[in-house]
């Protein structure tokens, strides 16, 4: 294709081992038991369960400098959300920041060497000011250089993320969300052309962790401000772990991409004996099918197309069929079950403001068949019960091993 050749693919999407192959049987008599489950939580109203939220970024610098924007003042790697090289010019870009974090930090280095954090903190319009002093080193310049600058945007952050979905909508079901579980990455390269930042390209990874549910639904991927007119071709162009080479898209109702993942859920090849994929502790896998996918453009887009809440992952039964979605985002074809006793008014929350699907900006490990999810992540009951004010990273903290399979 016409702009392949200014993409670095290898700078996308080393392959990670997310489980063990160790066999660690699970007693379920042995096990601790929670009386409640996430179905019992008293959440307060209007906890939209996010742990990130779009925020804006703009540098001002009269130096060519490279810098990075990370989420954490550690700037560790894993919390590195765009990496660019600056202009003369203000570059504004989006970003993924935690829910409840209000600061982003830039790094660079200065002409003497020395490294330099400085903090930015957002206004009341969600953006984040970072002016580059005069003192950031240069970059040397090719002549190709010269006029074009910009870099990667990373969602959600430097690594993968990872949904979890509960399968029985608009029931509210057993909550071990582990009935679908995808973890997921991208980068989105862009350049600035002096007045905005565009993209001709976006690199997706994805890959299918679990599934603990029997009914039929399979993966797909919303992209719901980037026209599919926009789009020349989307290409599978690295595949680990299932045979699956090509994806279907199409464009939705409303002319917006939809990627289709069922082929590589379909694909997927059970250990002999056992019920589900990857959920049952005796028959864990560190075969996990992943895709590294580049959608191409025909015509440049603004990087506002595709901030990181424009990406909405999806289950869905065939023929648009029932449809499950992250709380807040509307149906695409699927028709939502407005009427019925167990939800709410706004859209894939429940009259208890429970929900069915959880995307964590990490990549966690998830619970095993009949483990409480609970009794799995300590932290988490009181995460939701704060409405997301107490334990931010309660994935982080304490947990039960027996209860999960492994992520790495």
């Amino acid at each position: 294709m016409k702009r392949k050749s200014i993409f670095t693919l290898s700078l996308l999407l080393s392959v990670l081992a997310f489980t063990s192959c160790e066999k660690n049987l699970y007693d379920e008599s042995k096990q601790p038991q929670n009386d409640k489950t996430v179905a019992d939580l008293v959440v307060p109203d209007g906890f939209d369960w996010k742990m990130t939220k779009n925020a804006q970024c703009t540098i001002i610098a009269k130096n060519k400098s490279a810098v990075s924007i990370y989420s954490d003042k550690e700037c560790d790697e894993s919390s590195m959300l765009a990496t660019l090289q600056t202009s003369n010019e203000t570059i504004t870009i989006p970003l993924s920041l935690p829910a409840i974090s209000k600061e982003a930090y830039l790094q660079y280095e200065t002409t003497e060497g020395k490294k330099v954090v400085m903090a930015g903190v957002a206004d009341e319009s969600n953006t984040i000011h970072f002016a580059l002093p005069e003192n950031s080193k240069p970059v040397a310049q090719t002549r190709a250089e010269e006029t074009r600058s910009g870099g990667s945007i990373n969602y959600p952050n430097n690594g993968w993320g990872t949904i979890m979905f509960e399968d029985m909508f608009p029931s509210l079901g057993d909550y071990d969300f582990n009935d679908f579980v995808l973890a997921y990455r991208a980068q989105v390269p862009f350049y600035s052309d002096g007045n905005k930042t565009l993209i001709d390209a976006i690199q997706l990874g994805i890959q299918l962790r679990a599934i603990g549910g029997t009914l039929p639904y399979s993966p797909f991927l919303r992209l719901k401000k980037l026209p599919a007119s926009s789009v020349e071709e989307i290409e599978v162009y690295q595949h680990f772990n299932t045979s699956v080479t090509e994806i279907e898209w199409s464009a939705g109702p409303n002319g917006e991409v939809i990627i289709d993942f069922s082929n590589l859920a379909s694909a997927i090849s059970k250990p002999s004996g056992s019920r589900y994929f990857n959920t049952e502790k005796e028959y864990t896998t560190t075969d996990i099918p992943e895709l590294s996918i580049v959608i191409y453009m025909q015509e440049e887009v603004e990087t506002q197309s595709v901030d990181f809440e424009s990406f909405d992952f999806y289950l869905a039964k065939a023929n648009q069929g029932t449809e499950i979605h992250l709380g807040g985002y509307e149906p695409v074809y699927d028709t939502y079950f407005s009427t019925h006793p167990n939800l709410g008014d706004d859209y894939y929350y429940s009259n208890k403001g429970l929900i069915w699907g959880l995307s964590v900006p990490a990549p966690i490990a998830h619970v095993i068949e009949k483990g409480n999810f609970l009794d799995a992540y300590t932290d988490f009951a009181t995460w939701a019960t704060s409405g997301g004010n107490d334990k931010a990273d309660w994935y982080k903290g304490n947990k039960n091993s027996e209860l999960l399979i492994k992520d790495n």
